[in-house]
């Protein structure tokens, strides 16, 4: 199976661990993994301002890099699921309706593919012992339906995942810089729902499928201080990845104590 990586801005710029793992990841699935060298931004920014003709100018260009792929995989669901979007933009031009269609069809976000398209149970990594916190980005569980699939990962490979507030983190790309107060008061809701998770035994991990989502909540922790580790799913899942290693030698570390 033929796979081609969606990597989005957000990962290129700041989390490029996560779009290292997710191909290690497919491979490991089985997968043959190409990165489309002419890709650039999905649009989002620009369709979520109101820049329509400049979003249909990008979603071009992404149906153009992509269209001839098998099957498109993203390290983040917002961005999967403006591919989904562009329906909207092409309502009115039948053959890029077409094609968009087509596009979304093939599109998903790495954990849905991983456990609907290649029935993928758990990966190699043992996080056994790591209470962990999962975050449900908006748009992926909303516009993809993710939401059970990284869960099921995490707790396959031993994780126990905590309970807490699963309402949106305040970031909402755009959203977070035009309305920054707003947005701040619902990140330090959920944080502190995140404290009272780890009142009797601290949280270990904060994870979730988007790295917007995990910037605005991991900021959030270093500024308070507070403890969790903050890290894409991707690179959770990936028995290679750094913060893998970093466990194990964790592990290793407490039981020769």
């Amino acid at each position: 199976m033929k796979v081609s990586l969606f990597i989005t801005c957000v990962g290129d710029q700041f989390g490029p661990a996560a779009g290292v793992a997710a191909v290690r990841l497919l491979r490991a699935a089985g997968c043959e993994v190409d990165f489309p060298v002419g890709q650039t931004c999905c649009g989002q920014p620009a369709y979520n301002a109101g820049y329509h003709d400049d979003a249909r100018a990008v979603a071009k260009h992404f149906l153009k890099t992509f269209e001839r792929s098998e099957y498109i995989v993203a390290s983040s669901g917002s961005c999967g699921a403006m591919v989904r979007h562009y329906a909207e933009l092409f309502r009115d031009d039948a053959p890029n309706l077409r094609r968009a269609w087509a596009v979304a069809d093939r599109t998903y976000e790495l954990t849905q593919f991983l456990v609907d398209v290649l029935g993928v149970e758990r990966t190699d990594v043992d996080l056994s012992g790591l209470r962990v916190a999962y975050h449900d980005s908006c748009h992926a569980m909303r516009n993809l339906g993710v939401r059970e699939q990284p869960r099921a990962l995490l707790q396959a490979a031993g994780a126990e995942l905590v309970s807490w507030d699963q309402t949106c983190c305040g970031f909402g790309g755009l959203f977070s810089v035009k309305m920054p107060e707003i947005s701040s008061a619902m990140m330090n809701r959920k944080l502190d729902s995140l404290c009272e998770a780890g009142e009797e035994q601290p949280v270990d991990i904060l994870t979730s499928t988007d790295l917007g989502c995990l910037m605005q909540l991991g900021g959030g922790l270093e500024r308070r201080a507070l403890g969790p580790r903050w890290v894409h799913v991707a690179e959770l899942l990936d028995p290679a990845s750094d913060i893998s290693q970093e466990l194990r030698r964790r592990d290793r570390a407490r039981a020769l104590a």
